[in-house]
């Protein structure tokens, strides 16, 4: 019995990258039990990522190659407050099977994610082949800022 528990507890641990604060506490999207999307997921090739610094590095690249859509929810989100340089920062949450669990916003202070921008964002990252890992849940910050250009 204390066997079972510790391997429910291990196979239930989540992974973080170093700038994680919280796992994200829930989706965006989709509606439980959902068996279309849950069918299309399953179509993507998902690569397996033997580590939890590699599936972070995978989901990583993921992202890095849909940030275009990210950035444009992330500007619906700036003309909706008026702040066309407010610093956005969100956790994405990645089960162990590579499905997209939520966005969420990263800093709880400052209050939850807009639902508009969460479901922007859900939508950009939904059906993207995110690896499958024996790390549990993983979550990864990705922060929207705006940059100076020095001369």
């Amino acid at each position: 019995m204390a066997s079972m528990a510790l391997a429910c507890i291990l196979s239930c641990a989540g992974a973080r990258s170093s700038s994680t604060a919280a796992a994200p506490a829930g989706g965006g999207g989709g509606t439980p039990g959902d068996a279309g999307v849950a069918a299309a997921d399953a179509k993507a090739e998902r690569p397996f990522a033997k580590t939890a610094v590699e599936a972070q590095t995978l989901i990583q690249e993921q992202i890095d190659g849909h940030i275009k859509p990210l950035w444009k929810c992330v500007e619906q989100l700036r003309a909706a407050k008026a702040d066309p340089h407010k610093a956005v920062a969100v956790d994405i949450g990645i089960d162990q099977e590579g499905n997209l669990l939520g966005v969420t916003a990263a800093n709880t202070k400052q209050g939850e994610l807009d639902p508009t921008t969460r479901e922007c964002m859900f939508g950009a990252l939904h059906g993207l082949p995110f690896p499958r890992s024996h790390s549990g849940v993983i979550t990864v910050r990705q922060t929207f800022t705006d940059e100076m250009i020095q001369q």
